[in-house]
């Protein structure tokens, strides 16, 4: 017993604290790839750019304009918005045109014949909307707004999340599957991207990598 805890111990040693930072040394737009620090399993960059890591389930953000199927007045000063959502959705993201200024909100999902609620009379002060579940078989949400005295909302955008593994995916190329990498889309612009490492954090995509290859980055530990 003390052996494996002498073991466990070192590489709890080793593992770099959350936070801790590296930089790509290529800064350039594109997709990279970086083989993952022992040290750091969990690098990623920041929340805003397309990554996965190999190996683990990344969220895929998808704009579908068939999600959202419209809108009803069910009783005065009520607005219930509804959206049909793909196979394994377990996130929902909508905006509006305009912030709810503490409207309630209420929101029920569905999965085939059975109904649960994601929020009751929640107020919501900004213009910006985020429904997670854990149920993989949800097919439908409704969106209730109770405006009474104030503008009536209007939806502006919407996105579901569902989790995939990019490296089973047949159309990713096998240049994208490499064991132990980080893969990340640099947005270029002059923008600097730094890698920090980030336990717990669940990586997200705006779309499958493209034909190609990612250019492999080497990293230098942040100041």
């Amino acid at each position: 017993m003390s052996a494996l805890f002498s073991v466990t111990s070192a590489l709890w040693l080793a593992m770099a604290p959350a936070g801790t930072c590296w930089l790509p040394t290529d800064q350039t737009a594109g997709w990279k790839r970086v083989e993952l620090p022992e040290e750091a399993p969990a690098l990623a960059a920041p929340e805003d750019v397309d990554q996965f890591r190999v190996g683990e389930p990344a969220r895929l953000l998808e704009s579908d304009s068939k999600v959202y199927v419209g809108a009803t007045s069910p009783k005065p000063g009520r607005m219930a918005y509804m959206f049909r959502v793909p196979p394994g959705t377990t996130r929902l993201e909508m905006s509006f045109l305009e912030p709810l200024h503490g409207a309630k909100v209420d929101a029920t999902a569905s999965a085939g014949a059975r109904t649960f609620p994601l929020l009751s009379e929640r107020r919501q002060a900004g213009a910006s909307l985020v429904l997670d579940w854990y149920a993989a078989d949800v097919d439908g949400v409704v969106v209730e707004v109770h405006h009474h005295l104030r503008e009536r909302p209007v939806v502006r955008s919407w996105r579901t999340g569902r989790n995939v593994w990019p490296e089973r995916e047949v159309s990713v190329p096998a240049a994208f599957k490499a064991p132990r990498a980080l893969y990340f889309l640099h947005p270029g612009g002059g923008r600097y991207i730094t890698l920090c490492q980030s336990p717990g954090r669940t990586l997200t995509l705006a779309s499958w990598p493209a034909e190609g290859a990612p250019a492999a980055v080497s990293l230098t530990r942040a100041p």
